[in-house]
């Protein structure tokens, strides 16, 4: 028994293997082939090596390109990092997409519930759906005839494929909203995601809802901001729950809006390369509170993470995600890329919450059956929203 080891092609050889049965095992052997000499000199030779046995002696036509990815991503599957993978042309496009925020359908997300049916969680501002009337809480019916109902064996994803559809096209879409079933012709365009929410609560308090640092998160909190400012706000409470992260400087930027000068988070990388990233002295400085839960990860806890160790604010919710770890995303001309780990992140204290997470400072857990609704913040069904909003009228009570 011998083991041979393949670093780049471990998913290629799979297509080598031989069926049997119990008792018998069909073989056929060949001597040495041509680049044999070749494998000794290279890490990689093996693997090209049977790639060109493959190609050549396969009982079937064989699609290079589809090898070539399935090794690619054996290859980066075997680092065992689930933050570390490969994208296909498609897959890059379609990040790039939800990165930039821009790009072609009716603009609004989609989501499943719990009963099954496929339900609109937003609408975004001044998209196609905006302008045909579609409503968060909406439940999608049907898409251009085919039902989507949660009877239905359609999934989310394929309803998301019909509602984009091809180029600045028309969909008809049905939905049913307070028990009435209505129909919308919604014409398909440019959209633009905005991953921010604003609004004044009772009591003069503001209440900001990011949901990924990406695409437009910067100028939508510098716009809220401006607008609290204009409407004497007293207070604010940021939103980060379910918000799964994104960019490292759009975080940054956000903090250093919030945040007193100092230290925000600094990163580290295998050879001990530390960066560090501060805020000025320039900031909004009022009473904050910080929404997080258990799907709140990475740029989001590095914001929940600076504002609890600068003692900038109150952090209200659950034990956030724990992802402290970067990753480098690189792209190639051929219209690919791939998104790699490359360093760890750590609180303004040095501390890193990589499987640990940002315990919150006020601990309020949701009921199972509780929906919250970021577009329209509600204190009477939000038990973490209330218990935000109390600890500032707490904190404004004890400074006098």
């Amino acid at each position: 028994m011998f083991k041979r080891q393949v670093s780049l092609l471990t998913c290629i050889c799979l297509l080598l293997i031989v069926a049997m049965s119990a008792s018998t095992l069909t073989l056929v052997f060949t001597g040495s082939s041509p680049a044999a000499q070749m494998a000794a000199d290279s890490p990689f030779a093996r693997a090209e090596e049977i790639l060109e046995i493959v190609e050549r002696d396969y009982y079937q036509e064989v699609d290079e390109e589809a090898l070539t990815t399935a090794a690619i991503q054996g290859m980066l599957a075997s680092l065992g990092d689930p933050y570390t993978f490969y994208y296909t042309n498609e897959a890059y496009q379609a990040m790039n997409e939800e990165t930039t925020g821009q790009y072609s359908g009716v603009g609004m997300l989609v989501g499943e519930t719990a009963q099954g049916t496929l339900e609109v969680m937003r609408v975004f501002r001044d998209s196609p759906a905006e302008t045909a009337g579609i409503q968060a809480g909406d439940v999608l019916v049907s898409i251009d005839g085919t039902p989507v109902s949660g009877e239905t064996p359609l999934g989310l994803s394929a309803a998301s494929d019909l509602l984009k559809g091809d180029g600045l096209t028309p969909v008809e879409v049905e939905i049913s909203r307070e028990g009435k079933t209505l129909s919308f012709t919604i014409q398909r365009g440019d959209v633009n995601i905005n991953y921010v929410e604003y609004s004044v609560l009772e009591g003069n308090v503001g209440y900001l809802s990011i949901y990924q640092f990406t695409g437009d998160d910067v100028e939508g909190v510098k716009e809220a901001i401006s607008a609290f400012q204009e409407a004497g706000v007293s207070a604010l409470v940021v939103d980060v729950r379910s918000n799964p992260g994104g960019l490292l400087d759009d975080v940054v930027e956000i903090c250093d809006m919030l945040l007193p000068e100092g230290l925000i988070v600094y990163t580290e990388n295998r050879q001990g390369v530390r960066e560090e990233y501060y805020a000025d002295a320039e900031y909004w400085d009022v009473p904050m509170a910080v929404l997080v839960n258990g799907e709140s990860a990475s740029a989001s806890e590095i914001f929940a993470a600076a504002v609890q160790d600068t003692g900038r604010g109150v952090v209200v919710g659950e034990t956030t995600y724990g992802k402290g770890i970067v990753q480098t995303l690189y792209s190639f001309s051929e219209g690919d890329g791939v998104q790699l780990t490359t360093s760890a992140y750590y609180t303004p204290s040095g501390a890193s919450i990589h499987g640990q997470g940002v315990t919150p400072d006020i601990e309020v857990a949701l009921a199972a059956d509780a929906s919250v609704v970021y577009h329209a913040p509600d204190a009477e069904t939000d038990a973490q929203l209330r218990a935000a909003l109390e600890a500032l009228a707490g904190s404004a009570g004890s400074a006098g």
